[in-house]
């Protein structure tokens, strides 16, 4: 973790991040006073946007989804592998880029909700918040961080297959933004191919609501896994 909170490029898409999340607040709908938990309300809707949902997959793959190009190119692969081993190399990488994905989205969720706390509630009318809204709110943010994740790991998989910058930070956009043609144009029943559907999460996922925390964690789990096999494999030619 300490080494991947050294790297700048985190702090930089965590600020394009919440970049993003601030573009995407209706400020026409900000006319004191608000209605109370209106900042929840406006929080979500902000995470919610077209901007957010074409923003992640280019913050969350850009600080380490193509760490092992660099490394391999660089030289220092070789070192790393001698002082701690493949198995443990592999197994460090594959957490580095899942989390490098997951905590630019986290990061800049968290400091837009606290902006959001400190300059709209404010402006609300006297009275108290349910644990549901909050909830619910922690559940929006938790949703894109498993999705930033996501799409980091499938960039750390293409830069293992093709040892390339473009192609591991290009290709995780082009596929994610091919469901979104294929949901939208050709099969628009079909809203568990739908990333956009992942964060707002409007249709019906089970009676318990937990289909889509499977799908989402069962999907981290296997490209985890692959970007391990591919890895473990590469790493038998250096």
């Amino acid at each position: 973790m300490g080494e991947l909170m050294r790297e700048k490029s985190i702090w930089a898409s965590s600020a394009a991040c919440l970049a993003a999340f601030i573009l995407g607040v209706p400020f026409q709908l900000v006319e004191p006073p608000l209605e109370t938990g209106m900042f929840l309300k406006l929080y979500e809707q902000a995470l919610s946007t077209q901007l957010v949902l074409f923003c992640i997959p280019v913050v969350s793959v850009l600080p380490v989804g193509a760490v092992f190009v660099k490394e391999a190119q660089n030289g220092f692969i070789r070192f790393y592998i001698t002082r701690i081993g493949r198995i443990e190399y592999i197994r460090r990488k594959t957490a580095q880029v899942y989390v490098g994905g997951v905590i630019v989205v986290l990061t800049a969720g968290a400091v837009f909700l606290a902006g959001c706390f400190l300059f709209l509630y404010p402006l609300e009318l006297v009275g108290g918040i349910s644990m549901g809204e909050l909830f619910n709110a922690a559940l929006l943010l938790f949703r894109i961080c498993l999705v930033g994740g996501i799409v980091a790991q499938m960039a750390g998989i293409f830069a293992v297959v093709f040892q390339n910058f473009y192609m591991a930070y290009g290709l995780p956009f082009v596929c994610y933004y091919l469901l979104v043609i294929v949901k939208e144009r050709y099969l628009p029943e079909m809203y568990a191919l739908y990333p956009g559907e992942w964060v707002a999460f409007r249709e019906y996922w089970g009676a318990d609501k937990s289909g889509i925390w499977w799908m989402l964690v069962l999907c981290s789990l296997a490209l985890w896994g692959v970007h391990g096999i591919l890895l473990y494999r590469r790493l038998k030619d250096i």
